[in-house]
């Protein structure tokens, strides 16, 4: 896996790079790298907050939100032997992951127009979804309230094409599957009582302040929720839940990201999380990469 700090253009070599985990998700900040590098001068005066890392064949750059050193009790070179621990987002959508510090209402506006109002500069869009209303007030986190208004779209937000896409969850389940395994590669996450805690009914109170709408029929040890404020329309996309079915292990595959289908014994599967490991083996411990993924149905 190739890591690259664009202001130096330096290369981190493999003899650097201990450990690199890059992780797409379907959600407002769908890129992230956790990586940990062998401490040097060097690379302790380039690997800051703020600074910016490319990964693999992504154009879109990545920028640091922590850095942790590790230090060992072990002395070479007159220098304490150590580590260099990183935390890297999609470059601009750091604003995202800290509590706002003013009001942000729109009406009648779109995702996309949302998350730039959040303060998410210099990332190019792609898919887009109309949104009847964004309120996010001071104090809150961006992602919890995006989170909330994609469920209620039955949408989720996913990197791709060096974009970020708002779809629809049907649409997910449309495309054409980049993979088809057997079932038996796949451990399977069977459980009805977890599948109760995922999936729930919703009302709410119609204008006249006395009819209720939504659908309260559920099947036994699953919730009924009340939200003000939703039309029918809302609550049902409410009920619209991805599901988490498995997890498979394969050989590294940069090219499988969150957001795309896998089809098992001809059913479709969405990879709701695909994480990328690479171990070097720089300062001893495992060698290898492996590509996990989480697969979840509708």
């Amino acid at each position: 896996m190739q890591i690259v700090i664009t202001a130096a253009n330096k290369l981190i070599s493999a003899s650097e790079l201990m450990l690199a985990t890059l992780r797409t998700d379907l959600a407002p900040v769908p890129l992230s790298l956790e990586f940990s590098v062998k401490a040097t001068p060097e690379l302790e005066a380039q690997l800051k907050v703020g600074a910016e890392i490319l990964v693999g064949n992504i154009s879109q750059p990545l920028e640091i939100v922590l850095v942790r050193p590790v230090k060992s009790q072990t002395v070479k070179d007159d220098r304490r032997i150590g580590a260099i621990s990183c935390i890297a987002v999609l470059a601009g959508c750091q604003k995202l992951i800290v509590n706002t510090d003013r009001a942000i209402i729109q009406i009648e506006t779109s995702f996309n127009a949302a998350i730039r109002a959040c303060g998410v500069k210099n990332i190019r869009f792609g898919d887009d979804l109309p949104l009847p209303e964004f309120i996010c007030l001071k104090g809150r986190l961006p992602t919890v309230r995006l989170a909330l208004y994609l469920q209620q779209e039955a949408a989720v937000i996913c990197f791709r094409d060096n974009k970020l896409n708002v779809l629809k969850l049907d649409s997910l389940f449309k495309q054409d599957p980049v993979l088809k395994l057997d079932f038996s590669e796949v451990s399977w996450l069977n459980s009805n009582q977890k599948e109760k805690l995922q999936k729930s009914s919703y009302v709410s109170v119609d204008q006249d302040g006395s009819t209720v709408i939504g659908d309260d029929t559920t099947t036994s040890g699953q919730a009924v929720i009340q939200r003000a404020g939703l039309d029918a329309r809302q609550l049902k996309n409410l009920e619209k839940v991805l599901i988490p079915r498995g997890t498979i292990e394969r050989p590294l595959n940069m090219g499988l990201m969150a957001g795309l289908i896998v089809e098992i014994s001809q059913t479709k599967y969405v990879i709701l999380t695909a994480a990328h490991q690479v171990e070097t083996g720089a300062v001893g411990g495992n060698v290898g990469s492996i590509t996990k993924l989480w697969l979840a149905s509708l």
